[in-house]
């Protein structure tokens, strides 16, 4: 089960960072810029906190469990979080992200980890995702399996940031098709909404 955990938690967090965004374009940047040092420093200060708010939300997916009164509710809450994020990455628009690219190492880790924080999306991210893996039995994070879940999450995302350090430019052939990153990723979203709102409300009819 560590290994199952941590490969889903590395796929999603790899597959959830392909949408353009401040950091992925800023790391764009600085790789054309050559500032290759600058560009890995900022793509770990980022997946460090990233990865702190996944396992924030695990945390918080616990806790909740915890509480009878919440449990009967998880359905709800992953249904509602995961409709809210996929008509979020249908109705996005496309933009170019002007960011004034670090200049020193230094300075990339500490963008990184600005970045990072002032990411709006990913609590409720790793939140509906964690409680949908979790009601629907396909992970659990007891014990070592929740570092294997972090660790995962961390992994995955730094992966795809190194990948874009390394393709530069030609990341926008990715980044720049609007069916690949928002709407097909918006509508198995929305789809997995669904699924879950029909159990939950399975489960009391």
């Amino acid at each position: 089960m560590i290994f199952q955990v941590f490969l889903i938690s590395f796929g999603i967090s790899l597959v959830g960072t392909i949408p353009p965004a401040t950091i992925n374009i800023t790391v764009m940047q600085l790789s054309l810029k050559k500032k290759m040092r600058s560009a890995l420093a900022l793509s770990l200060g980022a997946a460090l906190i990233d990865t702190t708010y996944a396992g924030l939300a695990v945390q918080i997916q616990i806790y909740l469990a915890e509480q009878l009164e919440f449990t009967n509710y998880f359905y709800l809450i992953a249904a509602l979080v995961l409709l809210t994020l996929g008509i979020i990455s249908i109705l996005a628009k496309m933009s170019e992200t002007d960011i004034k690219p670090a200049d020193s190492e230094k300075s990339g880790f500490l963008k990184g980890v600005i970045l990072g924080v002032l990411n709006p999306l990913a609590m409720p991210f790793w939140l509906g995702w964690t409680t949908y893996l979790q009601v629907n039995g396909l992970i659990d994070l007891a014990g070592l399996n929740y570092w294997s879940y972090v660790l995962g999450v961390f992994l995955g995302e730094l992966t795809l940031l190194f990948i874009i350090v390394r393709v530069g430019k030609r990341f926008t052939r990715v980044s720049n098709n609007r069916t690949i990153v928002n709407v097909i990723p918006g509508i198995f979203f929305i789809f997995l909404g669904l699924v879950n709102f029909g159990q939950w409300i399975s489960y009391y009819f």
